[in-house]
């Protein structure tokens, strides 16, 4: 149990420290340990920081950050990805937002590795229009964006277009 323990809380610091070095846009912050309730503290356990996730998204071979952040002011919250680089600032993308209807707390982030996905309308939830696929390819990392225990999606970089798309995976 003691070893147990040492080592979650090893695995806790490395997650902060890579946590603290995420640049987060003026008039929002990352969550905080008073922040951890609802489903961010019960699934604790199993993602210490399920408001951060950190791949190379954008497939240029630099770790990039997705994060949700809330307001400095206000009950907002945001998805970001910071597209890192090398020499510079990242750029920041502002990819969802919600007026703070939703808790933040009932949302999580996690990273959909490469690979091919059966989308929401490919299993049948729903018909899929033009623009959607009943599969989706993935070359890199997306940012797989889920409410707790319910609907998710994938924002993955399309880079034909240059940007993110978002596919929604389930309802």
């Amino acid at each position: 149990m003691r070893i147990q323990l040492c080592i979650f809380l090893i695995l806790l610091a490395a997650n902060t420290v890579a946590a603290s070095d995420v640049h987060v846009p003026k008039g929002w912050r990352l969550p905080t340990e008073k922040d951890m309730s609802g489903d961010w503290a019960e699934f604790r356990k199993d993602n210490p920081h399920p408001y951060l996730a950190q791949a190379d998204f954008n497939g240029d071979g630099i770790p990039d950050d997705a994060y949700i952040a809330l307001a400095v002011n206000g009950k907002s919250w945001a998805l970001f990805v910071n597209l890192n680089k090398k020499k510079s600032p990242p750029k920041v993308l502002k990819l969802d937002e919600d007026n703070g209807e939703t808790p933040p707390q009932r949302m999580g982030l996690d990273i959909a590795e490469p690979g091919t996905y059966k989308t929401a309308c490919g299993k049948g939830y729903w018909e899929c229009d033009k623009d959607e696929t009943e599969t989706l390819k993935l070359r890199v990392p997306a940012i797989d964006f889920y409410l707790f225990e319910s609907a998710n999606s994938f924002f993955w970089w399309d880079k034909k277009l240059g940007h993110f798309r978002r596919t929604w995976m389930s309802d």
